[in-house]
């Protein structure tokens, strides 16, 4: 199922394209047949006709929507279609526009404009203006009106049909009067409030051109636009978190040395040449409207703007890719090394190989289910009615830059998206174990990034639902490799790019669009068949991997081992806290590092006793948890034979001179809790003193049973105490972690806090005694991180003995040292 999944899914895609597509397609302009190039020789011969020099002028082509009409026709997909086949409104809907600019002065005033018709290549409307200060001779109404009905009457015009005079309309310079002459053109065609006219220009008493015109009836302004400078703003929101974020993870991992920056700075330089390309294709049509001083011509205005974006928003996305890049493989190959292999290959230089020529089929192939999941997402607020289909991906093809500027825009998201949202994000989170915000988050930011950004008005259901193809790459990616994913985003974003536009094409607009399309296409599955054909796989063994990821490599082979072995040291801990009558017991236990050198444990006794042990190894890793365990399984066996604690010690004594490390020493306390007499037996092996809170003097008293600690050779026997409780007082066991835990400025917590701290809480019952004084040592270290492993034991006495102690002689029944 694997192996065929790829060619189902392609079938299946295009199969749901062809579904899909008609919903978005009412915006979608009918009969093209003119490239910009041929639109712009047209412009440029009538402006020559005009008396404009173009030589001296700077043009840009772009595509134009007429805002009115199009607003007016929104949510009437029927209506939108039988607009471009009316005879006045059609040539106004869509068009070519060649703006011009005097080369060498301010960009504004604007030097001449032309609107061509892309399906006949008419001229739909052609003027040409010149600066604010020329002079020209003077032209009265009259003239100016008998000199445009002449030009009306004796010429054939798009879009303008039995014009009725409208109006003059002077503009007042210094040295001269322009005049608009306009005329109403009526229409039957239901444009709601939108009146359709034509206006001739004269500048003086020169005749200057013409353009349609449309306005409300009413005379009220269209309000609209503003989303392109939000939905910029709310990229920046995103990615400037993320490169912080991902800033302070590099930084950690290339101190550890766990990140390899060659592969990124490849991704950096690739990103940043892509973006200088795109710039250059799209930046004369996004500089049209905007002024960068009165200094500046229409050119120079451009580069400053596409150098102030490049500079400011695309050099800081490159950044982005280059350190989710240094980041990402790191967390990837801790799951998913074999899902980089294809990627590695490449990079070895190595790239026709069959393991990258199967990545590179299986992403051509997968590329229409991208798409067709892009625009289903898309399709959701179009059924419902919540909001209309725009010209969307089509408006790159024919007015920002040229048809291959889809090309460029798709390897800039596959690189972006496969390498940030898929190679980080997701492999970031599920390395936390949250796979499924690591998707929604990635989903999230793909939107916002506008990856296959979907053709919606409003705009922001664009941006709110433009997770389509995020999701099956992010699935690709799961299922196969990254390599897989980054081209099933690079051609599935042709294919959404291109096919809307494709499908109503025709001539040379259609030859020229089709070959943009097919030529990175049959250029990838040349390449995939060459490297199919090598029938070679990649393979590679430990030495063929970089240095920074042998790190990795054994970075994760001894963390294995030390998860390993932190859950073999937590199934020795208490699962729980024991139930006794008349008592209550709370504990606490944190390791300084993955492996902790402290015990402790409650042994149930078949005469109804519970075993305390307490113990502490020095030291703290992976030599002491093992001392530590194997201290714990000696205990199991020796509670089961002889449970005294004086018998506990010299035989867990015995065991750590035998068979721990030199230089290791273990403290321990045992004692054996009766809790119907409320009596404790204990002995300790050096172990910190326990302490007795008395409610009755609201005194504190230290249980000393002095000892050699575990695995010294000591020189007197262990000695075996008793010590009697009454209802209300208090037991607690210590590691030195608690005491030793130092502030910002090296002092330890200290006994004396300690001690203050359980005197003052002695009232309170086992569980807030315990919170109690693991806050006093929060507070005081201000939240830093133990150097010691911490363990804590309260026992809370709350009812009167059932019956007294069982005394012997071979126990001393002793009263616990007050402290001071």
């Amino acid at each position: 199922m694997r192996r065929h999944a790829p060619w189902i899914a392609c079938l299946a895609g295009l199969v749901a394209l062809v579904a899909l597509l008609p919903l978005f397609d009412a915006p979608q302009p009918r009969g093209v047949r003119l490239t910009r190039a041929q639109a712009r020789v047209i412009a440029d011969r009538e402006m020559t006709r005009l008396g404009a020099k173009v030589d001296q002028l700077w043009g840009v082509v772009t595509w134009e929507n007429h805002v009115l009409i199009e607003e007016e026709l929104k949510g009437n997909a029927d209506l939108r279609r039988r607009a471009g086949l009316d005879p006045i409104v059609g040539p106004r809907l869509v068009c070519y526009q060649v703006s011009y600019f005097f080369r060498g002065l301010p960009k504004f005033p604007q030097g001449a404009d032309v609107y061509v018709d892309p399906r006949t290549g008419a001229v739909v409307g052609a003027r040409r203006r010149t600066q604010n200060e020329a002079p020209a001779r003077p032209f009265s109404d009259a003239q100016a009106r008998a000199a445009a009905d002449k030009f009306l009457s004796s010429h054939t015009l798009p879009g303008v049909i039995n014009p009725q005079f409208e109006d003059i309309r002077p503009t007042v310079f210094r040295h001269r009067v322009d005049k608009l002459v306009r005329y109403r053109v009526p229409s039957t065609f239901p444009t709601g409030k939108v009146v359709m006219l034509v206006g001739v220009y004269f500048i003086g008493d020169q005749f200057a051109g013409w353009m349609p015109l449309e306005e409300y009836a009413d005379g009220s302004q269209f309000q609209g636009g503003g989303f392109e400078v939000a939905g910029l703003f709310l990229q920046y929101i995103v990615v400037l978190p993320l490169l912080l974020i991902l800033l302070i993870i590099f930084l950690k991992k290339y101190h550890a040395g766990e990140v390899g920056v060659r592969t990124a700075s490849y991704l950096f330089a690739a990103t940043a040449v892509l973006s200088i390309v795109i710039n250059a294709l799209v930046g004369p049509a996004q500089s049209i409207g905007t002024g960068f001083g009165p200094a500046l011509d229409g050119q120079q205005t451009m580069i400053a703007m596409v150098a102030f974006k490049f500079l400011f928003y695309d050099l800081v996305v490159c950044a982005v890719v280059f350190f989710a890049w240094a980041a990402g493989e790191s967390y990837a190959r801790e799951r998913w090394g074999e899902r980089l292999a294809s990627f590695d290959a490449i990079l070895r230089r190595d790239a026709v190989n069959a393991t990258v020529g199967r990545s590179v089929l299986r992403g051509l192939l997968f590329a229409p289910v991208v798409a067709a999941a892009a625009y289903a997402v898309g399709a959701i607020p179009l059924l419902f009615g919540a909001a209309r289909a725009t010209i969307g991906p089509t408006m790159y093809i024919l007015g920002m830059g040229s048809v291959i500027t889809p090309v460029v825009g798709a390897a800039i998201d596959a690189i972006r998206a496969s390498v940030v949202l898929l190679l980080f994000i997701i492999a970031f989170f599920a390395r936390k174990r949250l796979m499924w915000l690591g998707v929604v988050v990635a989903a999230v930011v793909g939107a916002v990034w506008l990856v296959t950004e979907l053709p919606l008005d409003p705009p922001w259901f664009g941006m709110l639902l433009g997770f389509g193809g995020i999701l099956v790459a992010t699935a690709i990616f799961f299922y196969y490799d990254l390599l897989t994913a980054a081209n099933a985003l690079f051609f599935g974003g042709l294919v959404y790019a291109y096919f809307p536009f494709l499908r109503f094409a025709e001539g040379d607009a259609l030859t020229v669009t089709a070959a943009a399309f097919a030529v990175p296409v049959v250029a990838g599955l040349g390449f995939a068949t060459l490297g199919l054909m090598t029938r070679r796989e990649v393979v590679y063994t430990y030495e063929d991997l970089a240095p920074h990821v042998k790190r990795i490599v054994e970075r994760e082979r001894v963390k294995a081992e030390i998860d390993a072995a932190n859950r073999i040291q937590a199934a020795l801990l208490p699962l729980d806290t024991p139930h006794l009558a008349g008592a209550s017991v709370a504990s606490h236990y944190r390791a300084a590092t993955e492996i902790g050198g402290d015990y402790f444990d409650f042994l149930e006794q078949p005469t109804g006793e519970i075993g305390i042990a307490f113990g502490d190894v020095s030291g703290h890793g992976l030599t002491s948890g093992i001392v530590m365990s194997m201290a714990k399984s000696a205990l199991l066996v020796q509670v089961e034979y002889d449970s005294s604690p004086r018998a506990v010690l010299d035989m867990l004594n015995d065991i750590v001179i035998r068979t721990a490390p030199q230089r290791i020493m273990m403290t321990f306390f045992f004692g054996l809790l009766d809790p119907r007499a409320q009596t404790l037996r204990f002995s300790s092996a050096g172990h910190l003193d326990p302490y007795v809170y008395r409610v009755a003097t609201g005194r504190l008293e230290a249980l000393s049973s002095w000892g050699y600690p575990l695995g010294v050779r000591r020189r007197e026997p262990f000695r075996e105490l008793m010590v009697e409780f009454q209802s209300g007082d208090r037991l607690v066991l210590y590691s030195d972690g608690l005491i030793e835990a130092v502030d910002d400025d090296g002092e330890p917590f200290g006994f004396e806090r300690f001690e203050q701290t359980i005197i003052s809480s002695g009232h309170l019952s086992a569980d807030d005694i315990k919170k109690s004084l693991l806050n006093a040592v929060k507070k005081f270290t201000h939240n830093r991180p133990p150097e010691d492993d911490q363990t804590l034991v309260v026992v809370a006495f709350e009812e009167p003995a059932l019956e007294l102690p069982v005394r012997t002689r071979s126990v001393e029944v002793v009263s616990a040292a007050t402290v001071n």
